[in-house]
């Protein structure tokens, strides 16, 4: 019996999803984005960011877990985004210490499952930070294909190489056991 549950994010949650995106961006991203942006920069801009999107954006879908009740992850999904490759799969955190636990696997599926309701037969993508080798591991294991990488400017102003990863067929993704 698992202790993960998963339930649509509101308006409501929008301070929250902004931690949690903050606290694992703090983990995961520093060696990619600068100390000084990570801690004193991030907190007040994905807070804004997702205030926002949460009021403007009426394809938003975002997912969070919790695991024992507590939050843990979430995953945003807009149909709207990059539309040429398909739908964006534009965040998906988990923890840090939560991580391995079948989360970020759940919120995975979950984002692949909506993704075929919304637009069936389309492809599903990301974009990910090369530098992020944990994150690239678990998208190869999760079935998704790296099919670009670009020079992109990261939000502390620094250039970065960013990968696309595509699940061609996203309804596929609920059989994969990472």
């Amino acid at each position: 019996m698992t202790s993960l549950t998963l339930r649509a994010a509101t308006f409501d949650d929008a301070g929250l999803i902004a931690r949690l995106h903050t606290e694992s961006w703090q983990h995961s991203y520093r060696t990619i984005l600068s100390d000084d942006y990570l801690d004193h920069v991030a907190p007040t801009e994905r807070h804004t960011m997702w205030t926002r999107r949460f009021h403007y954006d009426k394809h938003l879908w975002v997912l969070l877990a919790l695991w024992e009740g507590e939050p843990v992850g979430f995953v945003c999904l807009l149909p709207d985004g990059e539309s040429e490759r398909g739908l964006l799969l534009d965040n998906l955190h988990v923890l840090p210490g939560q991580q391995g636990r079948g989360v970020g696997r759940s919120l995975l599926q979950a984002a692949a499952a909506q993704a075929d309701t919304l637009q069936p037969g389309r492809p599903m993508h990301l974009w990910v930070y090369e530098a992020n080798s944990e994150a690239r591991r678990f998208y190869s294991r999760m079935g998704g294909e790296m099919v670009d990488r670009e020079s992109v400017l990261a939000p502390d102003g620094r250039k970065a190489i960013a990968l696309c990863y595509r699940w061609a067929q996203p309804a596929q993704l609920a059989a994969v056991q990472a």
